[in-house]
């Protein structure tokens, strides 16, 4: 089953955010409550909502959003998270 990561990152000045994700093929699946580190972020992210979809065989992991100040989101977020493998997500339905 494909396992995608979502996390938001937002500043005080813009709540909203930024959503990114990043794709797995894996076979362990978080539970809620569980923590996971990632090299895009520093401490441990806590996941706190876990959602299935059978009919495409994916699996939505969706951790703790991030604040981070607002004048990293011009670009610096960005350039970051492409290091890491992580893409901003594009997908219009709110699963975050």
């Amino acid at each position: 089953m494909k396992t995608i990561i979502k996390i938001n990152v937002y500043s005080k000045e813009d709540p909203k955010g930024l959503n990114y994700e990043k794709t797995y093929n894996s076979e362990v699946v978080p539970t809620i409550g569980e923590k996971i580190k990632d090299s895009l972020f520093a401490e441990y992210k806590k996941v706190i909502d876990v959602v299935y979809d059978f009919s495409s065989e994916e699996c939505y992991v969706i951790l703790e959003s991030k604040e981070m100040p607002h004048d990293r989101f011009s670009g610096h977020i960005q350039e970051v998270a492409d290091m890491h493998n992580w893409i901003q997500s594009t997908q219009t339905e709110e699963i975050i």
